[in-house]
């Protein structure tokens, strides 16, 4: 255990974080708030398909992703 001292140290981020479909996102939730048509059947059901597509397409090409906590005690058991 570390002494009573000692401090983590955070960096922040070089690279800025990449959110997938956002745009999709922010259409479709627009079209709820001007239409109230939650149920997508008539004027939102175009930003609908677009926002499905877009996030199958990125579960088809998506890696699995690094878990920080293993990594984090990685580093403190060492």
């Amino acid at each position: 255990m570390p002494s009573g001292n000692f401090r983590f140290k955070v960096r922040p981020r070089k690279d800025q974080i990449v959110v997938p479909c956002a745009p999709e996102l922010s259409t479709l939730l627009a079209c709820f708030a001007t239409t109230g048509d939650l149920r997508h059947t008539t004027t939102c059901a175009e930003s609908a398909k677009a926002l499905q597509a877009c996030m199958s397409n990125r579960h088809a090409t998506g890696g699995k992703g690094k878990s920080s906590i293993n990594h984090l005690l990685g580093k403190i058991r060492r």
